[in-house]
């Protein structure tokens, strides 16, 4: 081999060869104009075994492989390129190896989409945490409420066709609560940060946040799923993606040169949080998937059942109750998405749920209803330094309780954020 054809190998890394032949042909000397050919022909059969089989069609597969195969003899590679790219078959031949001998009993025999690892090590160190204490009793709540949800997300997973495994993405994201607010912001099932919901049409603003809507944001949770593997043709790193988001993964891969997981792991490439989401995931399904095997006696929640009707008009939660002959508490619980005391103004043809079987009774009775939001009028009030909760009820002669229905923002929270906007209805005192 001359001394420029030795160069010119160097030239062409680990990393080129897996993006494709046609990048390897472009760069070597080393593969004739034939060859090339033949290679390029492979990769195409290649894809199209790799689409065939991710559409269910293993005949179609497996005949393009072969295919694919046979085009790869047609190249005959001199022993340089052979030798070259023998890594490459080593690898192939250990998997294949491990496909043949492994234990058909264990976790991993499963058709997982998702690659799905028993042996990573930091898989094993969450398998090990969620199998005792506190820990273990969050994933199986989690898992367990993950069966008000199952009958909404199958279907769109399904619609998309993206991987079942997808399932348990709540779980590490936000346990299956769709109240559930990170420190950085993110809300939902999904955990949707504002800009990234507005960004497929969710609507996030004072009087809604669709974010917190089951069925909405699994679907705009679908596409990006589905945006994200496409753009990195790869599972593990669109779930890192989803973590990290795309633009700060993608900085992360260019700057460590990092292909895979354990490359980022190894290279330190992405944040702790981020190195961790994927064998966290993988944990969790496995957990999912072989419940008794790993401790767990599951009894899932049943599924969110009610009826559903279409509005164009403001009415108080109080009102919807009270002609439904429920509480506000089983309204809201049944519409997470709405914010404030009253269904959104400027929504038109809002899908209002309603406790399954009240339909007909809630029609009938808000016929009779001649004022949908009878509240003396609302005053939007901007926190100051130095207010509190009991202080503004006192001011406005309400109590907090009702401000806190009013104002959604305010469950679970303990302080006031100066400048922050509250919706305040004033008791009748106030206007004497």
């Amino acid at each position: 081999m001359t001394k420029e054809e030795q160069e010119q190998q160097k030239i062409v890394t680990d990393t080129e060869i897996d993006n494709g032949f046609s990048i390897f042909a472009e760069k070597s000397p080393l593969i004739t104009k034939l060859s090339e050919k033949a290679l390029l022909s492979a990769e195409k059969l290649y894809r199209k075994a790799v689409m065939a089989y991710s559409q269910g069609d293993k005949e179609k597969s497996g005949q393009l492989f072969n295919e694919a195969i046979e085009k790869l003899r047609e190249a005959m590679l001199s022993a340089d390129v052979n030798y070259f790219i023998k890594d490459q078959y080593e690898n192939i031949f250990l998997k294949i190896h491990k496909l043949i001998n492994r234990d058909e009993s264990s976790p991993t025999a499963k058709a997982y989409k998702i690659p799905i690892d028993s042996e990573n090590p930091v898989t094993k160190q969450y398998l090990a945490a969620y199998s005792q204490g506190e820990s273990k009793e969050r994933i199986k709540r989690a898992l367990e409420r993950s069966g008000r949800y199952r009958d909404i997300i199958f279907p769109v997973l399904r619609k998309y066709n993206l991987p079942r495994e997808l399932i348990y993405l709540p779980v590490v994201e936000s346990l299956y609560d769709v109240n559930d607010v990170s420190k950085a912001g993110a809300v939902g099932l999904w955990q949707f940060m504002p800009q990234s919901a507005r960004g497929f049409d969710l609507k996030v603003n004072y009087w809604v946040d669709e974010r917190k809507d089951p069925e909405k944001s699994t679907e705009a949770a679908a596409k990006y799923l589905r945006d994200l593997y496409v753009l990195f043709d790869d599972w593990h790193l669109a779930l890192s993606a989803y973590d990290r988001g795309e633009f700060g993964l993608g900085r992360d891969m260019h700057f460590s040169q990092s292909v895979n997981i354990e490359d980022f792991k190894n290279r330190k490439a992405v944040p702790h949080e981020t190195e961790k989401y994927v064998p966290q995931f993988m944990a969790v399904t496995l957990i999912g998937d072989n419940a008794k095997q790993y401790g767990y006696d599951l009894k899932f929640d049943s599924p969110i059942d009610f009826d559903e009707i279409t509005i164009n008009k403001v009415i108080d939660l109080k009102i919807v109750a009270a002609c439904a002959k429920t509480t506000v508490d089983t309204i809201r619980d049944l519409n997470p998405s709405i914010m404030a005391w009253c269904t959104p103004p400027n929504y038109p043809d809002f899908h209002l749920k309603l406790p399954r079987g009240s339909k007909e009774l809630f029609l009938a009775n808000i016929a009779l209803v001649k004022d949908l939001n009878p509240s003396g009028g609302f005053i939007k009030y901007k926190v100051k330094k130095g207010d509190w909760l009991e202080k503004i009820a006192k001011k406005f002669h309400t109590q907090v309780r009702t401000m806190k229905e009013d104002n959604k923002q305010l469950h679970g929270k303990k302080f006031l954020k100066i400048g922050q906007i509250l919706i305040i209805r004033p008791g009748r005192k106030y206007f004497k």
